[in-house]
C-alpha cells in the first residue's frame, strides 16, 4: 500500500484497536495517552511523506482501493492542495493530542475520547484525499459522527448534551442534502468520480461513462445548490452558522480548537474542489451561468457571515463563544474567496485555511489554559489570570494579533492576499474584510485587557501547565515563523497548490493514465 492509501488508514486502525488495548492495560491513562500519541505521530509522519511526494511530483498521486480504477472503483487522488492541508491537519492533531491529556485530567473515559479523536482525524484526512464525491460523503459522515460525540464528551453537563444534539441534527440535515445532491449528479452524469465528472463537464472522453446520461445543466444546477447549502452548514457560514456558537464552547477546549481550526475547513475544501476542479475552467454558456450564480451567492453569504461574526464577537461574555463567532467571520472570508473564482483567490483561500487553522487552534488552546485554571468560560472569571501564566498570555496575544491581521504574523499575509483578490473582483468585498477585521480587533483587545489587566473577583492559585502552554508556545512560534517567511511559503507551496487544483485537465489525465496502466498490467 502506498502512502496515499496508508495515511487515512493509520488513525482508523488505531481508533478501532484502542478500546481493546484499553481493556488489556486496565485503562492506564499514561498508556492510553502514549497509544494516542503513537497513532497521531505515525499519521503525521505519513502526511509528511505524502506532502513530499505530492510536491516532488508534477502530477496528482493516485491510490485505488482493491485495484478498481475510476470510474468503477473509488480512488484517492491527491494534488498539492490536498497534501498541504492534510499536513497542517495531521500536525495540529498531534499537538492537540499532547495538550488533551492534561486538560482532561480527572475526567473519565479518556480511551473513548481518543478513540473518537483518531476517528475524527481519519475522517478529516479522508475528506482531503478522496477523488470521489460519494466517498467524500462517507468521510464527511465519519468526521461528523466523531465530532458530534466529542462535543457531548461532558455527558453529565446539560449544555454539552444539548449543543451536541443540535449540532448532530443540523449536521444530519446537511449530509442528507449532500446525499440527495449525489443522487442528482449520478442521475445526470452516471458517475461520481471527480475526474470523470470534470471530464464530462468539459466534454472530454473517459472510459465506461463516456457521455452524460441526462441533462448536464439541470443536474448540475440542482446538485450544486444542494451540495453548496450542505457545505455551508459544515463551514458554519451565515445563515447556517447557528449551531457553531453553541457546539464549540460546550466541547472540551482541545476539541473546540479542532472544530474551529480544522473541521469547518471541510465545507470550504469541498466547495473549492467542486468549483475549481470539477466545474472550473471554460464551460458552456449554460453551465457557466449556473456557476456564476452560485459564485454570487457565495460572495454575498460570505460577506454577511464576516460582518455578522465580527459584530457578534463584541457582545459575548463567554470567551469560547466569542472565539466561535470569530470562526464564523473567517469562514465568511474563505467562502467569499471561493466565490471569486480566480486562481489568486484560491491561493489566498488555501493560505488563509492554513493560517487560520493554526492561529484559531492556538487561540482556543490558550484560552483553554485559563478556562482549565479558573473552571469557567466567563470572561470576568478569567480576569487577572494572565499575569500568573505568561506563556499562555503570550500565546493568546500572538493568536489574537494574528487573527486580526497584524504584521508580521501569518494571518496578515493571507489577509493581504484575500484583500488583493477581493479588490480585483469588487472593492466592496475588500471593504468587508477591513471593516470586519477592525471590529474583531475591538473584541480581542477586550479579551486581552480582561485576562491581563483585569481585577480578579477572587484570588485563584494557579500555575503554568507546561504540557499545555508548551503546545501553545509551539503554535505561537509557528504563527511568527510562517509570517516571517510568508513570501517563500506562498511562492513555493501555496501558489503551486492552487495552480494544480485549477488544472482540471491534469487531474482528469492522471486518472485516465492510471486506468490505462492498470488495464495493461503495468
Amino acid at each position: 500500500m502506498n502512502v496515499v492509501g496508508l495515511t487515512p488508514i493509520i488513525p482508523i486502525l488505531f481508533a478501532f484497536a484502542l478500546p481493546l488495548t484499553s481493556i488489556l492495560v486496565k485503562g492506564d491513562r499514561r498508556i492510553v495517552q502514549a497509544y494516542a500519541l503513537t497513532g497521531t505521530g505515525l499519521t503525521l509522519l505519513s502526511t509528511v511523506k505524502l506532502f513530499q511526494s505530492a510536491y516532488s511530483s508534477k502530477e496528482p498521486l493516485i491510490y485505488t482501493f482493491g485495484g478498481w480504477t475510476a470510474p468503477v472503483g473509488i480512488i484517492y487522488e491527491v494534488d498539492r492542495m490536498s497534501a498541504l492541508i492534510a499536513l497542517v491537519t495531521a500536525a495540529l492533531m498531534f499537538l492537540i493530542a499532547i495538550y488533551s491529556y492534561r486538560y482532561l485530567e480527572g475526567e473519565a473515559g479518556l480511551e473513548w475520547y481518543y478513540t473518537l479523536y483518531l476517528g475524527l482525524e481519519a475522517g478529516l484526512l479522508g475528506v482531503l484525499l478522496t477523488g470521489d464525491a460519494f466517498n467524500l460523503f462517507v468521510m464527511i459522515e465519519v468526521t461528523s459522527i466523531a465530532a458530534y460525540a466529542l462535543v457531548m464528551y461532558y455527558r453529565d453537563r446539560g449544555d454539552s448534551v444539548v449543543a451536541g444534539l443540535k449540532y448532530a441534527l443540523i449536521g444530519a440535515v446537511g449530509t442528507t442534502m449532500y446525499f440527495i445532491a449525489l443522487g442528482v449528479l449520478y442521475y445526470g452524469f452516471g458517475t461520481l468520480n471527480f475526474a470523470n465528472l470534470s471530464a464530462l463537464v468539459h466534454g472530454m472522453s473517459f472510459p465506461v461513462v463516456g457521455k452524460p446520461y441526462g441533462d448536464v445543466v439541470i443536474a448540475s444546477g440542482i446538485a450544486l445548490a444542494l451540495a453548496t447549502w450542505a457545505f455551508l452548514i459544515k463551514a458554519a457560514v451565515f445563515p447556517n452558522h447557528f449551531w457553531l456558537p453553541e457546539a464549540h464552547p460546550a466541547a472540551p477546549s482541545p476539541i473546540s480548537a479542532i472544530l474551529s481550526g480544522l473541521v469547518v475547513n471541510v465545507g470550504v475544501y469541498a466547495l473549492a474542489r467542486f468549483l475549481y476542479t470539477v466545474y472550473g475552467g471554460a464551460l458552456t454558456s449554460s453551465l457557466s451561468s449556473v456557476v456564476h450564480a452560485l459564485s454570487l451567492v457565495l460572495m454575498l453569504l460570505g460577506a454577511i457571515s464576516a460582518l455578522f461574526g465580527a459584530l457578534m464577537m463584541l457582545v459575548q461574555k463567554d470567551v469560547k463563544r466569542l472565539i466561535a463567532y470569530s470562526t464564523v467571520m473567517h469562514m465568511g472570508y474563505l467562502v467569499m474567496a471561493v466565490g471569486v473564482g480566480t486562481q489568486l483567490a484560491l491561493s489566498a483561500a488555501i493560505f488563509h485555511m492554513v493560517n487560520h487553522a493554526i492561529a484559531k487552534a492556538l487561540l482556543f488552546l490558550a484560552a483553554g489554559v485559563f478556562i482549565h485554571a479558573a473552571g469557567s468560560r466567563n470572561l470576568e472569571d478569567l480576569a487577572g489570570l494572565g499575569r500568573k501564566m505568561p506563556v499562555a498570555t503570550f500565546s493568546l496575544a500572538v493568536a489574537s494579533l494574528s487573527l486580526v491581521g497584524v504584521p508580521p504574523f501569518n494571518v496578515f499575509f493571507s489577509k493581504l492576499l484575500l484583500f488583493n483578490a477581493f479588490l480585483d473582483k469588487n472593492p466592496v468585498l475588500a471593504l468587508v474584510l477591513v471593516v470586519s477585521s477592525v471590529t474583531a480587533l475591538v473584541a480581542y483587545v477586550r479579551v486581552f485587557y480582561e485576562v491581563w489587566l483585569g481585577k480578579p473577583g477572587k484570588e485563584v492559585e494557579v500555575g503554568e501547565c507546561w504540557s499545555m502552554s508548551g503546545v501553545c508556545l509551539v503554535l505561537a512560534l509557528a504563527c511568527v515563523v510562517i509570517g516571517l517567511i510568508a513570501p517563500h511559503v506562498v511562492s513555493h507551496y501555496v501558489d503551486p497548490a492552487a495552480a494544480q487544483a485549477v488544472d482540471y485537465k491534469l487531474y482528469v489525465q492522471k486518472a485516465l493514465e492510471y486506468a490505462a496502466k492498470t488495464k495493461l498490467g503495468i
